[in-house]
């Protein structure tokens, strides 16, 4: 499949739907698969990916894909008539007439080429969170998606569970009346990776194809003190290069509430600071504080929604906490507040709320987040995380990384996908891709 070349320079000039609608070439329209499974090509198959491909194992799985043989063994051996490729690229180019949709679990570096090349091609696509790697990669892939209309789905699989629904419908019976301001946090987390030099590449893993559209380089042996980190199937995620921290990692599973529950639109203005206080030769930060404003919006208030990482509660200096909710959602509102994890959620003060009566339940339980998207591509109902929705939550949780990285508040035009007020942000909305991945 061949890819035109769009460079660095021509992706941080343009807004990306421009540029998308400049560059592509003619989308083929999606079409409604006429069987009764769906023909699936996974695209990652070990560790995070290994629990994709269990949510759409119910489907025809004609087509699997890792870098890595040895991650890819139990895949094969349970899918033994899936054709297998290390390369995505090639797996397109033999198997884009067979494929009805994609689900994509690769590295974040990678996310954008896996998942824009199936849409593309008209495929329906799953995408592991975040959406993509950059700013102008996330409005890129929205762009075609929309155009193509295919049905989207990205993995914030916490979006399926029931806490988050009733959550949602307490914030939006008035319960703890109008709400203003929302704090997210998550716990601190030892990031501290060193660098033991270059190393022989183990066999059956394909080093260059997992470094994609990155520039070459050798691969380095990394230790990391908790043995669950592991070099290169998870520690990427605290090098810019592959990943965005704890931000990138975390935020699109727990800003994902608020964005669902108020229904925020972009923000106008993003604010981070952090700071990196452990020993390592990577240089995310492991505390983190990002200031979001949204606008008023459909007769609703503006929103500040605060972002904390590397704390126990919503405050950069860790002296303040909520027992039980070391990473949480708390949702301020002039009648008191509403704070919720993953898997609870508490009325504040509780002695104000200790008789009251939960709203009715208006939002129907899901079939399951990787079931709810295969039935929407089969045509029965919608996804609740397109990448309508997705992209822009996304968007808005890759720009606490840029205005970190460039030192400044950024102001956020979504409309034209552009920080207008600092030509320092433009370095990390974007990266130049090598030859042969250009897109």
């Amino acid at each position: 499949m061949s890819a035109p070349r769009v460079t660095r320079r021509r992706f941080i000039q343009h807004s990306s739907a421009l540029a998308a609608a400049a560059i592509a070439p003619p989308l083929r329209a999606a079409e409604k698969p006429s069987a009764e499974k769906l023909n699936l090509a996974v695209i990652g198959l070990a560790h995070r990916a290994a629990d994709d491909l269990k949510g759409v194992s119910s489907e025809n799985i004609v087509a699997i894909c890792d870098v890595d043989t040895k991650n890819a063994a139990a895949a094969r051996n349970q899918f033994p008539k899936a054709a297998f490729f290390t390369d995505f690229r090639k797996l397109y180019d033999a198997m884009e007439k067979r494929i009805d949709a994609v689900v994509v679990a690769t590295p974040d570096h990678t996310h954008f080429h896996a998942a824009y090349y199936a849409v593309r091609a008209g495929k329906h696509v799953y995408c592991e969170k975040p959406l993509c790697h950059t700013v102008r990669e996330v409005r890129t892939l929205r762009d075609a998606a929309a155009k193509q209309k295919v049905v989207t789905q990205m993995g914030t699989q916490i979006h399926a569970e029931e806490n988050y629904r009733r959550v949602v419908e307490l914030v939006r019976s008035g319960a703890i009346g109008t709400i203003n301001k929302v704090h997210v946090w998550i716990t601190g987390r030892d990031l501290s990776c060193k660098l033991k030099g270059p190393t022989s590449v183990p066999d059956g893993f394909d080093w260059d194809l997992w470094l994609g559209p990155l520039p070459p380089r050798p691969l380095q042996e990394v230790i990391h003190p908790n043995p669950q980190y592991r070099w290169p199937d998870f520690d990427w995620r605290w090098w810019w290069e592959f990943g965005g921290g704890l931000l990138a990692d975390m935020a699109c599973h727990y800003m994902d509430l608020p964005y669902w529950a108020l229904e925020l639109p972009p923000p106008t203005k993003v604010r981070a600071t952090g700071k990196k206080t452990y020993q390592g030769d990577n240089d995310v930060p492991d505390v983190l504080k990002v200031e979001y404003e949204h606008p008023s919006h459909n007769g609703k208030p503006a929103i500040q929604l605060t972002w904390y990482h590397g704390v126990n509660g919503p405050d950069l200096d860790g002296k303040v906490t909520i027992p039980g909710f070391r990473n949480g959602v708390l949702f301020e509102g002039d009648k008191g507040k509403l704070v919720a994890d993953y898997g609870k959620h508490r009325l504040l003060p509780e002695e104000h709320f200790k008789d009251s009566q939960p709203p009715p339940k208006t939002i129907p339980s899901s079939l399951g987040h990787h079931r709810e998207w295969i039935e929407a591509v089969k045509g029965n109902g919608t996804t609740t995380c397109p990448f309508s929705y997705s992209g822009a939550l996304t968007e808005a949780v890759l720009l606490g990384n840029v205005s970190y990285r460039c030192g400044e508040e950024l102001i956020w035009d979504a409309a034209k996908a552009q920080v207008t007020n600092t030509p320092k942000a433009a370095e990390f909305m974007a990266v130049e891709y090598r030859k042969g991945w250009q897109v």
